[in-house]
């Protein structure tokens, strides 16, 4: 594949994942003018035959090969600092492409659009429900709807039932899921990469918030849409995975609102949270109430899972 030149790079972690990779992929190449698309895949030591389907079956793509899991920020930085093209898009690789040319009407946007940095679209759960269309920036106030009023999905469904094609399909928002988040290369060199501490969860929303502090717009079109099946990348780990989302959200916390009574009461908010679904998963198939145990201990604790 020529590297010179592209309009986008196309940048997926991988990571014990072949199965959702290939469809990934295949989607991608099914409904996409990927012509002047260049795609990376950032492969962190799997050992599931993932390193493999890429050389047999896409040949074309650019492979980077780790010797061990660096986590999400880092393994999308050395993707990002090769890439030649304008546009670079973050996707994950449990995602699910539908639309034709969506990427191309994505760019086509931020095109006419000089003062947008960075994009967002719709995205989907495996059963068409809306997942996100944009997110807030977290807080005190945010992890006490999200954690303990579960209000986050009954926002969902309103903003879903809202939504229309009728409506302004373009809006301004805190921060875009890192599952599908294109951004302008310029942005990168200016706001900077993601900061690689954040091993999964989080980087998406600082990232955003320093593409605001540098004077770029972020939001999300509500007419592309994606399937994202949540979570499947992690899935395997819950505790580590549900530690680092709230150890990275609490430091999201403190970075934006710089302010350490916020950071004491969402942890607690957090902590209480947890102990919610530890109760919830002894009724729910799939779920081990000690993972939930796991994580209390170490946010108690303050321990570092690396």
């Amino acid at each position: 594949m020529n590297n010179i030149n592209k309009i986008l790079t196309i940048i997926i972690v991988n990571w014990n994942k072949k199965k959702l990779l290939q469809n990934c992929l295949t989607s991608i190449y099914n409904t996409q003018n990927y012509h002047n698309y260049e795609i990376i895949i950032v492969d962190n030591n799997s050992e599931d035959g993932s390193v493999n389907l890429i050389k047999k079956e896409f040949p074309k793509i650019i492979l980077i090969e780790n010797d061990k899991n660096l986590g999400f920020a880092k393994a999308n930085n050395q993707a990002i600092r090769i890439s030649k093209a304008k546009y670079i898009m973050l996707l994950n690789n449990d995602t699910i492409i539908n639309q034709y040319d969506c990427f191309d009407k994505m760019i086509k946007f931020m095109e006419e659009n000089i003062k947008l940095g960075v994009l967002g679209c719709k995205l989907l759960y495996a059963d068409k429900t809306l997942q996100s269309l944009g997110e807030n920036f977290s807080s005190a106030w945010e992890i006490f709807k999200t954690q303990i009023l579960f209000l986050k999905t009954w926002e969902r469904i309103n903003i879903g039932n809202n939504i229309s094609q009728k409506d302004n399909y373009y809006r301004k928002v805190n921060y875009v899921s890192g599952a599908c988040l294109l951004s302008r290369k310029e942005v990168f060199k200016k706001a900077g990469l993601l900061k690689e501490d954040y091993f999964m969860y989080g980087e998406d929303a600082e990232f955003c918030f320093r593409a605001h502090k540098a004077g770029w717009e972020v939001g999300v079109l509500s007419n592309i849409e994606i399937i994202h099946i949540h979570s499947k990348s992690t899935e395997m780990n819950l505790s580590e995975m549900l530690y680092h989302s709230i150890i990275n959200d609490l430091k999201n916390i403190k970075m934006i609102h710089n302010n350490e009574w916020q950071v004491s009461l969402a942890k607690i908010f957090h902590l209480i949270g947890i102990l919610i679904r530890a109760v919830l998963a002894i009724f729910r198939k799939n779920r081990n109430p000690f993972d939930y145990l796991k994580v209390l201990r170490w946010l108690i604790n303050n321990e570092d899972n690396k």
